[in-house]
């Protein structure tokens, strides 16, 4: 199911493309051009990889750094990372079909055409050719020149695209001129996986230290620290501080998902009437600072954590926090980065703050299950739906992982996973699989067909588990059920005989989808490919299954004026009766 990435892929491809101004001709290509059009999306590609890697949103800045075209001596863009000092030289080679992808390593030769050495050792300004360098190659060199203490910086190739395991890491970066100390291959797998589904979650920016100003009050404390004994040679610093809800608003805004690693939530859609809606009510209708008295408050788990009042700017202190995670508060700090960006008045946040908790636990340790009981606790003490509280499950990790990675489909583990790309057209919301459904299909595949339809979520999620579970399985009756929620007509206006093809289906596709999704699985012999067959067996069989229950003297409490399908694909017969029926099909 590579073709589902691949699409997912070609489609934000093309959104990047359609962003660039319109005096830049190579994003923008006439119709039915077919080789312009690749020419397009591989210049696409490397924005892609920029954006993720190294957070350059600004399609201007990024365009800045692809030198890709004539004359540029093999190095198709770059990245100067001051802060780490490091120097990332990038050749991509992207493929115009889904299983070149993934699986077709590029011509050897190809390497042979980098000229890194002349680039960057030699200062050349000419190809070995004698043809110029091009202008973007030659304001890399300028860059270069201007580095100070350009001797420290690492240098790294990063080479996009597959490449022959004939050819190993030393003897590219042999043909590249040993100018690199290290090289890195993103293949096509690696790129689905490491760039794709990153961005999709709107979860890439790994921006290290964040700069928050608060207001210090003359003759007040304006923060509360102590430290916190864990036990095992374990300590964590708490700091309470007050912090301007624009500071927040400003982090949020940009960073979403990227903050919200360890939260059961996700950067979701306001929702009226909800604690979103209450959270934007309370800013736009007080004028002073009850914000802060009123809200909950968020809490922050981060690496370090320091505070300066010395920065030559009065009644204002700076907090240097290094790799924040929003573990509590979130929607708090969406609603606030939503305001921002939606609302035309600035005084909504004049002189308001919110009450922020940071824990500073060490890098040194694997601290994951600290910080999973602190997600926990404070989350426990307001309303989390269980389907938010336990989106974090390692296995249903996993499943997510593996359901992108081998088939291209989208498990929303969390609320809001994928909200921006559905909101900016990019994915169809229809085609995401909620884990609500997962939850229902793990039960039919379990032969329990009734509680699928009739249990609630909280009861699902409470007790759910995927050990022993066949993941390919899962992924089978998603893929069933979504044929047969097809099915269904949902045309504006249609008759109900005629939305659930009465005719056909009797009442499977009012009442029965998880029925008929059971029955189809339990015909298939573990292969994808006999899907349509088999639901054209069942659909040749339901009139004559709802008949035999209908006439079934178990189920006479739901003969009351006319049979109750809508109890009965609920009810307590359902699951044993399903199964007798097919025993006598197979």
């Amino acid at each position: 199911m590579t073709d589902n990435k691949y699409n997912l892929l070609v489609h934000v491809l093309d959104k990047i493309a359609k962003s660039a101004p319109k005096n830049l001709g190579i994003y923008h290509p006439e119709q039915d051009n077919t080789d312009a059009e690749i020419h397009k999306r591989s210049r696409s590609f490397i924005h892609l990889f920029l954006k993720v890697r190294f957070g350059i949103l600004d399609f201007d800045i990024s365009e800045l750094q692809i030198t890709d075209g004539t004359n540029d001596g093999g190095l198709d863009a770059y990245h100067i990372d001051e802060e780490e000092k490091k120097i990332y030289l990038i050749q991509s080679k992207f493929s115009a079909t889904s299983e070149n992808f993934e699986t077709n390593p590029v011509n050897g030769y190809e390497f042979f055409r980098m000229e890194l050495d002349r680039i960057i050792s030699d200062g050349k300004n000419t190809l070995k050719n004698g043809n110029g360098y091009n202008g973007k190659i030659i304001d890399f060199q300028k860059k270069l020149q201007n580095i100070q203490n350009l001797n420290r910086y690492e240098y790294i190739l990063v080479y996009l695209g597959n490449v022959s395991s004939r050819i190993d890491q030393k003897q590219l970066l042999q043909v590249s001129g040993n100018v690199c100390d290290v090289v890195e291959i993103i293949n096509g797998e690696t790129f689905y996986k490491d760039v794709l589904m990153p961005y999709l979650q709107h979860d890439f920016f790994n921006q290290k230290d964040f700069v928050l100003k608060i207001q210090v009050y003359k003759n007040q404390s304006n923060r509360i620290s102590y430290s916190v004994d864990l036990g095992d040679e374990i300590r964590a610093g708490v700091e309470l501080a007050f912090v301007p809800t624009k500071e927040i608003a400003i982090m949020m805004s940009k960073y979403r998902n990227s903050l919200l690693r360890y939260n059961p939530r996700c950067y979701v859609g306001l929702t009226r009437g909800g604690v979103n809606q209450a959270i934007q009510e309370s800013m736009k209708d007080t004028e002073l600072n009850e914000f802060s008295l009123l809200n909950n408050g968020i809490t922050i788990i981060c690496n370090d954590f320091s505070y300066s009042d010395r920065n030559a700017e009065p009644g204002v202190a700076t907090l240097l926090v290094t790799n924040p995670q929003i573990v509590n508060g979130g929607q708090t700090a969406f609603t606030l980065a939503y305001l921002l960006k939606n609302s035309d008045n600035e005084n909504h946040f004049e002189n308001k703050e919110v009450l922020v908790k940071f824990i500073t636990l060490s890098e040194s340790k694997d601290m994951s299950e600290v910080i999973e009981k602190i997600s926990k606790a404070t989350n426990n003490q307001t309303p989390v739906r269980m389907a938010d509280r336990r989106s974090n499950d390692e296995e249903l990790v996993q499943l997510q992982d593996y359901l992108f990675n081998t088939h291209g489909f989208l498990l929303e583990r969390k609320r809001g996973q994928f909200y921006d790309v559905v909101q900016n057209g990019l994915v169809d919301k229809n085609s995401i699989i909620s884990s609500e459904l997962l939850m229902r299909l793990l039960l039919v595949c379990k032969g329990d067909v009734a509680r699928a339809r009739s249990s609630g979520t909280h009861a699902m999620f409470k007790n759910y588990s995927l050990e022993n579970i066949d993941f390919n399985l899962l992924y089978l009756l998603i893929k069933i059920y979504r044929k047969i929620d097809q099915k269904e007509d949902r045309t504006r206006g249609v008759s109900q005989k005629n939305r659930y093809r009465m005719d056909e289906w009797g009442n499977g596709l009012r009442y029965g989808k998880y029925a008929i999704t059971y029955f189809v699985y339990k015909l298939l012999d573990d292969n994808d490919n006999q899907i349509d067959e088999k639901m054209g067996i069942a659909k040749e069989k339901w009139n004559d299954f709802e008949t035999t229950v209908s006439n079934d003297p178990r189920n006479e409490n739901y003969n009351v004026d006319g049979f109750d399908f809508a109890n009965y694909y609920k009810g307590g017969t359902v699951n044993d009766e399903l199964s007798e029926y097919l025993e006598q099909v197979q």
